[in-house]
């Protein structure tokens, strides 16, 4: 019987290596979609998840390719908010119009991840650091007096922060160069100003007003998606 567990662990060891061997271990590209669930004030300040998407790649280095660098590139939409508005021209003529505003976060890291296995599963930890940016869009809509359906956008609001964090996933195999991939990243920003949506007013010539909420942006954000490795 010991001898029978022996071998059978024998067989699983050398299948084991054998598809370490096999399996392509260059460079990786990623996509995956993404949720951030706030932490701390910034779970104050704004009542939502920000969902969007993430693109990584990254390439081994060193004669043990343990550890990889790389970048990465997120997106996540914070939501939008329409509104109904009452224009005047400079006649006093009254028409209707449609302000729509959104807001996002933009995130942009270089990475360094250790990344010790190259068979079918492949656990990973990584640490990054970069900017996270915050930045609105404002658009107003609206039927001119000689039935000119007219678009006009507002200025953006703008702000970086420096950002950093860590991380850890699984890679599962799909294929010989494709992977299932998910992840948990812990986000760490500076401080930002952002729109409090509640208090957002568009006067009668279509300018915009709001109050402003400072915040971190401070996040957990799970990921999952896949990865081509060659």
């Amino acid at each position: 019987m010991i001898r029978t567990i022996f071998c059978i662990g024998l067989l699983t060891l050398a299948l084991s290596l054998t598809a370490q061997i096999d399996r392509a271990n260059g460079l990786q590209l990623t996509g995956q979609v993404q949720m951030g669930l706030p932490q701390n004030e910034f779970s104050e300040v704004f009542n939502g998840y920000p969902s969007g998407l993430n693109a990584c790649v990254t390439l081994p280095v060193g004669k043990t390719k343990l550890l990889r660098f790389g970048g990465e590139y997120g997106w996540n939409s914070m939501g939008s908010e329409k509104t109904l508005v009452e224009l005047r021209d400079e006649a006093e003529q009254v028409y209707n119009g449609e302000m729509d505003f959104s807001s996002e976060i933009r995130k942009y890291h270089a990475m360094i991840r250790l990344a010790p296995f190259r068979g079918g599963i492949r656990p990973y930890l990584e640490a990054f650091f970069g900017v996270t940016v915050y930045q609105t869009e404002s658009e107003l809509s609206y039927e001119s007096a000689d039935g000119t359906y007219v678009t006009e956008t507002r200025p953006k609001h703008n702000e970086g922060v420096n950002s950093y964090g860590y991380g850890g996933g699984l890679m599962l195999g799909i294929s010989k160069h494709l992977y299932l991939d998910g992840k948990v990243q812990v986000l760490r920003g500076g401080e930002v100003r952002l729109v409090d949506l509640d208090s957002l007013t568009v006067d009668s010539q279509g300018g915009i007003d709001y109050n402003i909420q400072e915040s971190n942006m401070h996040m957990i954000v799970p990921q999952v998606g896949l990865s081509l490795v060659f």
